[in-house]
């Protein structure tokens, strides 16, 4: 079937193979429009897919990768074995860079003006300039695909408030990648991004080691770091902003179980742009941590056990769902030592199938003394 006229729901017949011979998408995956706009991507025209007749609910509901590997044993087997010929689909799949320098070029030159605004952000009159920011990074985030791996990419500029700089940039485009997919109108994408872009300008007012975190020396160093909730509204609160802006960068410290700040807001009170503004800054906290690879499979179960109480579980949901895209061919280390790579995601639960180096089948679902240590290029 042409990729062009797939249906959400539709159920891959066969393995979705690239000319390395690494399973991008397994036989029996239920295609979403995720995997449908995946699939495009990779610029594949056209997949095999399982008949109406084929199959039916109960199979569409329960397939599991026991029947996968055991139908396609002689597939997997030959992937560690070069002279052995595999029967590649009649149009050949070539993978486009994902991240290209072209756009890669394009997100810090969006950062570089980030810097000139927060660094004369005293001086702004309006928010015309933080205005048309906004609009911009709106269109690079629609319009890039997996537009996510650019915050990975970030490259040290050594410049005034390079974290806030690059965390407000990171979070800003994680903001209007999640109230994308939630389909808010993009007029409300702008002021989420608006939100975004300034939640931590305050920061730009506070010592270095307390605006990042990096240790406070007196019990009055954690007071002094909330205060920039209040500086940041007393910078922006004359620029004209739209109220929920406004509110977006009061309130993305507060949480639905009211241990936030400042105003301990519960659930309920909370507006939903500062709910996605505070996803997105706990993720972008997650992946820049520490200056190893992300773990996506770490952050995902950290998102979803500290946001629960914290955000609105649609929000959660919602952005979980979409770090999917992450996980095929992942390389992954298990908490035995092996290494392997992902080849399979459960569709009715978040588990994964490891082949290991060794060429081995680990399905974490029913192993449940393994897991995922880490992930690694």
């Amino acid at each position: 079937m042409k990729v062009d006229k797939l249906k959400v729901g539709d159920i891959l017949a066969e393995h979705i193979i690239n000319s390395e011979r690494q399973v991008l998408l397994s036989a029996g995956s239920i295609l979403s429009h995720k995997t449908i706009n995946l699939l495009k991507l990779w610029e594949i025209r056209e997949i095999r897919v399982r008949e109406e007749q084929d199959t039916n609910d109960d199979i569409r509901l329960s397939i599991q990768f026991d029947e996968i590997v055991e139908k396609n044993r002689h597939l997997f087997d030959s992937i560690n074995k070069p002279e052995e010929i595999i029967e590649l689909p009649k149009v050949p799949i070539i993978l486009s860079s994902i991240i290209s320098p072209k756009s890669l070029q394009q997100y810090d030159d969006i950062t570089d003006k980030l810097l000139q605004i927060f660094t004369d952000i005293g001086n702004l009159k309006n928010a015309t300039l933080l205005t048309g920011l906004a609009n911009v990074i709106c269109h690079y985030s629609a319009n890039t695909p997996c537009v996510m791996g650019y915050t990975l990419k970030r490259v040290p500029k050594d410049m005034p408030n390079e974290n806030l700089i690059t965390h407000s940039m990171s979070v800003a485009v994680v903001a209007a990648k999640i109230a994308k997919l939630m389909n808010y109108s993009p007029e409300e994408i702008n002021n989420i991004v608006l939100g975004a872009l300034l939640h931590d300008i305050g920061k730009t007012k506070l010592p270095e080691h307390i605006a990042n975190r990096m240790g406070y020396s007196s019990p009055d160093d954690e007071y002094i770091y909330q205060s920039h909730v209040q500086i940041g509204y007393d910078l922006v609160k004359s620029l004209g902003l739209p109220r929920d802006v406004i509110i977006t960068l009061i309130q993305h410290h507060e949480y639905n179980d009211g241990s936030g700040f400042p105003l301990h807001l519960g659930a309920g009170k909370i507006h939903p742009y500062a709910q996605i503004v505070t996803l997105a800054d706990m993720f972008d906290i997650l992946i820049h941590q520490n200056d190893e690879i992300p773990n996506f499979f770490d952050i995902r179960s950290k998102l979803t056990s500290n946001g629960a109480n914290k955000v609105n579980t649609q929000i959660i949901d919602t952005f979980d769902h979409y770090l999917n895209d992450f996980i095929f061919n992942v390389n992954v280390e298990l908490t035995d030592g092996r290494k392997g790579e992902i080849i399979y995601t459960h569709p009715f639960f978040k588990s994964f199938v490891v082949r290991t180096t060794e060429g081995d089948f680990v399905d974490l679902s029913k192993d449940k003394t393994l897991a995922i240590k880490k992930s690694f290029l």
